[in-house]
């Protein structure tokens, strides 16, 4: 099958959640023998506009159509958080959400339609973030379409012209009328990728300079809502009572963090890596003794979107396990969904830092049991969560839709 998945929005490859989840699923669904063509964003003109990485054949687009956008995040390498928004004029940053809704997503659509033509496309899979530029795509070229959710930016046409509407949590189209439509898959994870790694282990803390010391571990891009005060609270507790621990804290945007530990006095505690490449990702992983990802849902700008129609699966929590570590995560759905407590990892509550400092020192005061945990919550996300049971998931869904042979199905 020829499959056109649009993430417009998106930057691929590239360390973020987003790019992960889009390459991830892209690379093995070729695996299964499907023709996979990306449409992915170009951040800046040293991006080739054609590329084929990992057997998927990536079409980059840059959101000015005529120039690359010069303030894109997925750009930016600096610790500090950036915003297009909080710079620009509210008339400006409200003309450029304009566009993004409007003409770009016809000029994606334009483009999606020509690869379709040229490629003999089957299908369209379309990211729900892609502001209807696939849905537009298939009315133009009759292509069947299936819709990938996995925020609250649906648009009407994307649920219309939808066969099936593939969603990450329950919540989204709960009593709608399209939920006959829907379809539940999780996250996953890519556990080859992802795994223990004792040589990764040692060259990642001999470079830091750990030593013997216990490593705690977080990696991700410094949202608030990632619980890094209660992250930061729980850092003073644990040194108080263990004033050998390290915290590896990985990722971009972590300015306003570091500011937070700086003037809780605990500074030479923690080491900020900033930004790391996607295929590095899993030598820091490895480097720590407990992996962190204290999430509190409260602390979302949007938080009535989030009760209305939920979190995504939590793919770090799932690279989490995947390399063999103990994880202590928040007990919120569906991040505790891969979480069996006590057995698979750690649960708290979020928003808790006494509770999260007491999950790390039992851990580190235990290594034998959480070794045992650890061990089994590989063991968890190889049989349930990788990308390959996804993509045949997936396979599965669109044969439905498009047909075994490639014809639309009346279904």
């Amino acid at each position: 099958m020829r499959i056109c998945y649009v993430a417009a929005d998106v930057a691929v490859p590239h360390y973020r959640g987003s790019s992960t989840h889009v390459y991830e699923l892209a690379r093995n669904l070729a695996k299964l023998g499907h023709e996979v063509h990306v449409v992915a964003r170009r951040v800046n003109s040293s991006q080739p506009k054609l590329e084929t990485l990992d057997g998927i054949i990536i079409h980059r687009y840059q959101r000015g159509i005529f120039f690359s956008s010069r303030r894109s995040s997925f750009s930016s390498d600096t610790g500090a958080r950036g915003s297009y928004r909080g710079e620009t004029s509210t008339l400006l940053w409200r003309s450029y959400e304009a566009y993004l809704r409007t003409i770009f997503p016809v000029y994606i659509a334009i483009e999606v339609a020509r690869l379709v033509r040229k490629y003999k496309i089957d299908l369209i899979f379309e990211r729900e973030t892609s502001f209807g530029a696939g849905a537009m795509a298939s009315e133009l070229t009759g292509k069947p379409f299936v819709l990938e959710v996995i925020g609250n930016r649906v648009t009407r046409l994307q649920v219309r012209r939808s066969k099936k509407i593939i969603a990450y949590t329950t919540g989204m189209f709960e009593g709608k009328a399209e939920a006959s439509k829907v379809v539940l898959v999780t996250g996953a994870v890519d556990t080859e990728r992802f795994s223990p790694d004792p040589a990764s282990r040692e060259e990642v803390r001999k470079t830091y300079a750990f030593g013997e010391s216990p490593v705690v571990g977080y990696v991700g891009t410094f949202q608030e809502w990632h619980g890094l005060t209660e992250l930061v609270a729980a850092a003073q507790e644990v040194l108080h009572a263990r004033p050998d621990v390290r915290f590896l804290m990985v990722g971009p945007y972590y300015k306003e963090t570091e500011e937070k530990v700086a003037a809780a006095g605990i500074a030479g505690s923690f080491i900020f890596t900033g930004p790391i490449q996607y295929e590095q990702v899993p030598k820091y992983m490895n480097a720590s003794d407990v992996l962190v990802a204290p999430y509190n849902p409260e602390k979302i700008e949007s938080t009535e979107q989030v009760r209305k129609h939920g979190l995504g699966s939590p793919l770090k929590v799932f690279e989490y396990m995947s390399v063999g570590k103990p994880v202590i995560t928040t007990n919120v759905k569906p991040i505790s969904d891969p979480i069996q407590d006590g057995v698979t990892g750690y649960l708290i509550p979020p928003g808790d830092s006494r509770a999260l400092s007491s999950a790390i020192l039992r851990v580190l005061g235990d290594r034998e049991a959480a070794g045992t945990i650890a061990a089994a919550g590989r063991r968890s996300v190889i049989a349930n969560y990788s990308w390959s049971i996804v993509a045949e998931q997936l396979q599965t869904i669109f044969e439905n839709v498009v047909g075994p042979d490639g014809k639309r199905s009346s279904s």
